[in-house]
């Protein structure tokens, strides 16, 4: 065996050492800072979908919100509506009622008007029919 070592080994060690700053430099660098860049992006990306997740969330309820508000509008709205047409309604009730009242008693006046003429005229009619038979039966005639 030799004591001296092989002379080979240093352009190896020599090759390995410009090879490893070589690839350091155009390779392992730029794949480091690639990736840096990519796990910047990706952290970028995440935060800005995160704002925008929590800027949607402020938008659905906002926009929940004013549902709610419009829909409590018009609530109130069809409410009001609702109670003017009932007022409107009662107000024309009374009137048809009263108008129905005035007829119903024009109605009845006139009824008991024609009740008291039919009452007569039967009273008249009776008269004569009562004279009539009284004249048949008695063969004479008969003055009521």
């Amino acid at each position: 065996m030799e004591i001296f070592p092989n002379w080979t080994v240093f352009p190896i060690v020599l090759f390995l050492i410009v090879l490893t700053y070589i690839l350091n430099r155009s390779f392992f660098r730029p794949l480091s800072q690639a990736l840096a860049d990519r796990q910047n992006r990706i952290v970028g990306a995440r935060n800005q979908a995160e704002e925008i997740r929590r800027e949607m969330q402020a938008r659905q309820e906002d926009f929940e919100r004013k549902l709610r508000d419009a829909r409590r509008e018009s609530d109130r709205q069809i409410a009001e509506v609702k109670s003017k047409a009932l007022e409107e309604k009662d107000t024309i009730v009374a009137a048809r009622r009263t108008e129905a009242d005035a007829l119903l008693s024009e109605a009845r006046a006139d009824i008991q008007k024609k009740t008291e003429d039919a009452q007569k005229q039967l009273q008249k009619q009776s008269n004569e029919f009562a004279a009539q038979i009284a004249s048949q039966i008695l063969k004479r005639r008969v003055q009521v």
